[in-house]
């Protein structure tokens, strides 16, 4: 117990408050925001240094698009969301400048144990009842809707199922680079504590009834054994081909695919139609399911899509961003994957643990929240500190051998992208009338 705690005493104040993320969620994320918010102001105000990165740009413009959105709507509780931007840039801008190297180490241990702990506090929620204000402060109650009765998914500590899934499936990533690790050095005695610690994960996926984080389960089990072994990959993924109707037949909740599948479309259309209503600046995640609600008479928290969400909450600008935003940390990777052997560990844990937030973001929004992005961008604040090492320029030949910088590149496609759609649809109204 004494080496636990001094274990504990020695993380610096963001690992505490991530940890804090699982055990008590809103002391957690409140003490991140706080951090945020003050390391942005010792940034700007104290030291007058701006972190130059894409991912800050992509910050500005959702902070940008909601204070647009704020002004356009007149309405004040916008402005909590841009509050809550700026938490997580700083949350950003501190893993850059201020924290340790060991962070990350750090990192994956503190999710692979909160996935543990999302799955042992949600068991003990269903063989005892909290009282409510307990269970808000665990993250054990299902929040923002009333829990319908005979509920059996595994709500853990992120409030929602759906939220829990992305925690349990970041956590299986981290510990299969683990493993992967473990393989590469031959210390099979690792595997005693790994294996079980992933099959309890695993059932606790099952468990949270997440049809979409059981499909992207199979693809990281997949992922991992492509890193393994090339040959096996091809045939587990034959094999996963001829038993594919055997999986749908296991997968959570599989008798209502179909009617869910038609639900998340008819949202998806909607949440299209709210962007086309406010192409500029959208209409911020306070303000989406308020304007669902009033255009179509019933509310829906966020559009169930990470990429539609983008764009009907943070408007064109923040959709461009975001897109340019994956575009290049996939040519990062890809960089890295080809060219980068050092520090295969972290790699695969990079490699495997950050295209669940987009294979989870295709039928749920998990970062709309707090909890959920806080610990994405910690993620991502680690990703470009370990990516930053490396060569990133590409050559043009046709300028004669200068090199451009990715980042200014895609500025300038944003910009560019940006005033062509304006133009577009200016073309399209004057024609129209």
């Amino acid at each position: 117990m004494k080496k636990f705690i001094q274990f504990f005493k020695n993380f610096s104040l963001v690992e505490k408050s991530a940890l804090l993320c699982f055990l008590l969620p809103p002391v957690g994320i409140s003490l991140l925001l706080i951090i945020g918010l003050r390391t942005l102001y010792t940034q700007w105000f104290i030291n007058k240094r701006f972190i130059y990165s894409f991912s800050s740009y992509f910050f500005l413009c959702l902070f940008i698009s909601t204070i647009g959105a704020a002004l356009l709507f007149r309405n004040i509780l916008f402005l909590l969301v841009s509050i809550m931007i700026l938490g997580y840039w700083g949350i950003y801008c501190r893993i850059l400048v201020t924290e340790k190297g060991q962070l990350f180490q750090r990192f994956r241990m503190i999710i692979i144990f909160g996935g543990v702990y999302s799955c042992v506090i949600g068991w003990i929620s269903k063989w005892f009842v909290f009282p409510k204000i307990v269970g808000y402060l665990l993250g054990t109650v299902l929040f923002g809707e009333v829990e319908p009765k005979n509920f059996n998914r595994l709500i853990g500590c992120a409030y929602n199922p759906n939220f829990t899934v992305f925690i349990l499936l970041i956590a299986i990533s981290f510990l299969f680079a683990s493993l992967l690790s473990s393989f590469e050095r031959k210390h099979y005695i690792n595997l005693a504590w790994q294996l079980p610690i992933q099959l309890l994960l695993s059932y606790g996926i099952y468990l949270t009834g997440s049809r979409a984080g059981f499909a992207t389960m199979i693809l990281i089990y997949l992922l991992f054994i492509f890193r393994l072994n090339r040959i096996f990959f091809f045939v587990c993924t034959i094999i996963g081909l001829f038993f594919s109707k055997w999986l749908l037949y296991i997968m959570p909740r599989a008798d209502s695919v179909i009617q869910a599948g038609h639900k998340r479309l008819d949202i998806w259309k909607n949440a299209y139609t709210i962007w086309k209503n406010h192409p500029f600046f959208g209409v911020t995640p306070i303000g989406f399911g308020q304007e669902y609600a009033i255009q179509y008479g019933h509310f829906i928290p966020h559009a169930h899509n990470l990429m539609l969400g983008m764009f009907a909450e943070y408007g064109t600008l923040g959709g461009l961003a975001f897109i340019t935003l994956i575009s290049i940390n996939i040519v990062k990777c890809i960089h890295l994957f080809f060219f980068e052997r050092s520090k295969q560990c972290f790699f695969n844990s990079f490699l495997l643990g950050l295209p669940i937030i987009l294979f989870t973001g295709v039928f749920d929004e998990p970062v709309f929240s707090p909890q959920i992005g806080f610990l994405s961008v910690i993620m991502l604040g680690c990703w470009d500190r370990y990516s930053k090492r490396m060569q990133f320029n590409i050559e043009i030949s046709a300028i004669q051998g200068k090199f451009i910088s990715v980042y200014g590149s895609t500025a300038r496609l944003v910009v560019s992208s940006y005033m062509i759609f304006h133009y577009l649809k200016s073309k399209f109204i004057s024609n129209k009338y």
